[in-house]
Parts: C-alpha cells; sequence; structure tokens
C-alpha cells in the first residue's frame, strides 16, 4: 500500500484532533440531554437513563485508542463510528417507546448535522454514515407501525421525509465541501511552492549581492594597491639617488677619518658609523617599497620546507633565543610544496617576527611551525600563543602601511608584502584567531607537478 500523500494526512491529523472532540461531545451530552426522556417518556425515563450512559460509556475504548497506534490506523472510521453510537442508541428509544411517529426522530438529524460540522466527511463515509442511520430508524419505527392508523402513518411518512432530505443536502453539501477544501489544499500548496522558490531566489539573490560587495572590495583593494604601488614607485626612485651620494659620502669621511689624530678619529668614527646604520634603515625601508611596486616573478619551483624554514630561522636564532621564546619545528622532512624559496623565506622571517613581537611580556611564549599536505596542495602553518589579533584589525591586516605597533617600530608593509608574494606564487593565506588564546597563519600552496 502506497503511503498517504500529503493531503491525507492532514485529513488524518484532523480527523483525530476532532476525534477527540466528537468523543467528549458524546460523553457528555447524551447523559445530560436525559430530562427530554422525563419530559417525553416518564416510564421509560431509568431504561433510557442507562442506555444513555451505556452510550457514553462506549466513548472511552474509542478515546483511549486515539492516543494508540490503533487510533491512527483506522482514524477514518471515527466519522462513522461516532455518529452511530448515538444514533443507535436514539433508535432503540423510538422502538422501546413503541411511538413510530416520535420526535426524537430529530436527535438523528442532529448527530449526522452536527458530525458534519465536527468531521470532515469523505464521499464514501458519509454515504455508509447515513445509509446507517437510515436503515436504523426503519428498523426501530416499522415494527411498531400501524399501517391502518392513518395519523401515525402520516406522522412517520413525515420524519422519514424530513430525514432523507436532511441526509440529501449533508451528502451533496459534503461532496461541494470535500471539493473545496481539495481547491484551497492545491492553492495553499501552489502559494507555499511560490514562497519556496522566492524564498531560493531570495537566498539566490543575497549570495550573489555578497559576492558583488566581495568584488568591489576586492577592486577597490586593487585601485588602493595600484595606487600606492605607483606612489612607491616614485619615492624609491627619488630616495635612491640622494641614498647613493650620501653613502658615498659616508665612506669617504671614513676613509679621510683614519688621518685624523686617535682621540678624534674615534670621536668620528662613531659618528660616521651612526649615520651610515641610519643611511642603511632608510635604504631597507627604499627596498620594501621597491618589493612592494615591483614584485618579482621569478617563476615556482618545487621547495623542499623543512630546508628553507630552517635557512629562515638561522637569521632569527639570535633574537628567539634572546627573547626567550621556544620554537617547535614540526615540518617532515618530505613536505614539498611549489613555490620560490627566497618569496618563503621572507614570508617565515616576517610571520615569526610579528611572533616574536606578539609573545613579549606573554607566559610561556610559543611558535610552533607545521606543513602538511592536503587534498588540494600543502599547507605551511606558523602559530604562537599570543593575544591573537582583534576582529575590527583582521579585515586590514594585509593593508599596506597599517601597523599597530608603535612609531619608529614597523611601516606596515610586511605582510602586504608577504601578501604579495603569495598571490605572486599561486597561493592563499587563511588566518585562525581568538583573542587571549592564539593566532594561526596558513598558506596554501601548490603540490609540485608530477612528471
Amino acid at each position: 500500500m502506497p503511503p498517504p500523500n500529503r493531503f491525507e494526512k492532514e485529513q488524518m491529523e484532523l480527523n483525530l484532533r476532532n476525534a477527540k472532540m466528537g468523543a467528549w461531545f458524546v460523553m457528555i451530552l447524551v447523559p445530560l440531554c436525559s430530562f427530554l426522556d422525563w419530559m417525553a417518556y416518564p416510564a421509560d425515563y431509568w431504561q433510557f437513563l442507562v442506555l444513555r450512559l451505556a452510550c457514553a460509556a462506549s466513548c472511552v475504548p474509542l478515546l483511549l485508542a486515539l492516543n494508540g497506534s490503533l487510533g491512527r490506523k483506522y482514524c477514518r472510521a471515527y466519522p462513522i463510528i461516532l455518529p452511530l453510537l448515538p444514533a443507535l442508541m436514539i433508535c432503540i428509544m423510538i422502538y422501546l417507546s413503541g411511538d413510530p411517529g416520535s420526535g426524537y426522530y430529530a436527535g438523528l438529524t442532529l448527530c449526522i448535522v452536527a458530525t458534519s460540522f465536527v468531521f470532515h466527511w469523505t464521499f464514501r463515509e458519509i454515504g455508509i454514515t447515513l445509509g446507517l442511520v437510515v436503515l436504523a430508524y426503519f428498523a426501530a419505527t416499522l415494527p411498531n407501525l400501524n399501517f391502518s392508523d392513518s395519523h401515525a402513518l402520516g406522522i412517520f411518512v413525515n420524519n422519514t421525509g424530513f430525514i432523507l432530505l436532511n441526509c440529501v443536502v449533508l451528502y451533496f453539501g459534503s461532496r461541494q465541501h470535500h471539493a473545496i477544501r481539495l481547491r484551497e489544499f492545491a492553492n495553499r500548496c501552489k502559494v507555499e511552492d511560490q514562497r519556496e522558490e522566492l524564498a531560493a531566489r531570495n537566498e539566490e539573490l543575497t549570495a550573489t549581492l555578497k559576492r558583488l560587495h566581495e568584488t568591489e572590495a576586492q577592486l577597490d583593494q586593487s585601485e588602493k594597491l595600484a595606487s600606492i604601488g605607483r606612489l612607491s614607485a616614485g619615492i624609491v626612485h627619488e630616495i635612491n639617488n640622494p641614498l647613493n651620494y650620501v653613502k658615498s659620502a659616508i665612506y669617504l669621511l671614513k676613509k679621510k677619518g683614519r688621518a685624523l689624530p686617535p682621540d678624534i678619529a674615534e670621536t668620528f668614527t662613531s659618528i660616521a658609523e651612526d649615520i651610515g646604520e641610519g643611511i642603511d634603515r632608510v635604504a631597507a625601508i627604499v627596498s620594501d617599497l621597491r618589493t612592494f611596486a615591483h614584485p618579482e616573478n621569478r617563476g615556482s619551483r618545487p621547495v623542499n620546507l623543512q630546508e628553507t624554514a630552517r635557512k629562515a630561522l638561522r637569521l632569527l636564532a639570535k633574537e628567539i633565543g634572546d627573547r626567550g621564546v621556544l620554537l617547535v619545528d614540526e615540518i617532515p622532512a618530505d613536505v614539498i610544496a611549489q613555490g620560490d624559496e627566497n618569496y618563503l623565506i621572507q614570508i617565515l622571517l616576517n610571520l615569526v617576527q610579528n611572533s616574536l613581537d606578539a609573545l613579549a611580556g606573554r607566559p610561556s611564549p610559543t611558535i610552533w611551525l607545521k606543513a602538511c599536505e592536503t587534498a588540494n596542495g600543502v599547507d605551511f602553518i606558523v602559530r604562537d600563543n599570543g593575544p591573537g589579533i582583534p576582529k575590527e584589525n583582521l579585515s586590514k591586516i594585509f593593508d599596506p602601511f597599517f601597523t599597530t605597533k608603535q612609531v619608529g617600530q614597523g611601516m606596515g608593509l610586511g605582510l602586504s608584502i608577504c601578501f604579495r608574494m603569495i598571490q605572486q606564487m599561486e597561493g592563499e593565506v587563511k588566518i585562525d584567531t581568538a583573542a587571549g588564546s592564539h593566532t594561526q597563519f596558513t598558506l596554501s600552496l601548490k603540490k609540485p607537478a608530477t612528471a
């Protein structure tokens, strides 16, 4: 048997809910109407009261079954059983009263009319119910009918006609009501489908708008980088020439200073060295600007990440030791990535240097270096247990000249240059950070092409 469709499921739930209400109606109203027996048939009052109580009691197992599997299995039987219980009781009363023209026929009409309001009858259910009610009425009245009594026969015919007319009206009314319910259900399903389609289109539009905003932000960022690149190129050109003159002058001053008296030569040399260090600092800044303005594309080749990390760490070994930072190198010896070794060394130097600065004053300062192969390439990871990067700065850390360091401690070009280098190697960088916990940079690189 195929599973019930959605409409049938809704009807089942509605029938179960309404069956509970109908059962309570029968259990309460049938005994309460015993005052009618006292007024119409006082001699049969106690006999009829027992019938009413039995009818009410018969609804108890039906009500209990509604909470179990039997209620769901036979839910379509309730629209037939519940009106038949009081209808059969009324027919027995009519039979016991011996009055074929009893006014209790109105009770039969009340049973089927009330049930038509409580339940959504199908054509089959209403046909069965009305047919059984009419048969029970005939079975209760015909044995007591005296066909020679025209008055009694007229009342019987009148009552029967009234019941049959009610049955006709209820039958065709239920058919119309059922057709209306089907149309309403179809319209509701159509509206729900349209709503789901509209929601899907809204989600698609939202995703498109989000991608559009991201693209606009990337274009804006690219325009900023291009403008800063052109500015940097001009600065490099203008500063390099005077720097070369100053370097040459410092070299000549140092050479001439050897001929000075010893007491003056020492001071003279110290001052010249200080000037030289300052010039070297300016030269380093100009070099960073040149790298930012004109990143070199040297081509990618297979690079052993463990050897690359060791070359970079040799340059920082003294500073790592002086700051008391524990460096944990967990890079396997056989991890090979496609990239530029010089780029990777510069990126690693910058990331480790930033970690060292962030770990100042932190308890148990530690830096982890890891590398592992993934389904799409190779991940190169630098992680520290520093204070983390604030959320408001995450979107800006790769912007040129953005820095949280004190004036004179950095220009904010390091991560910008690293980002450009990663792009040159066709890689990606991801950041995982939590306030007061850690910061982790993950460089996703390509695997070497297999021969």
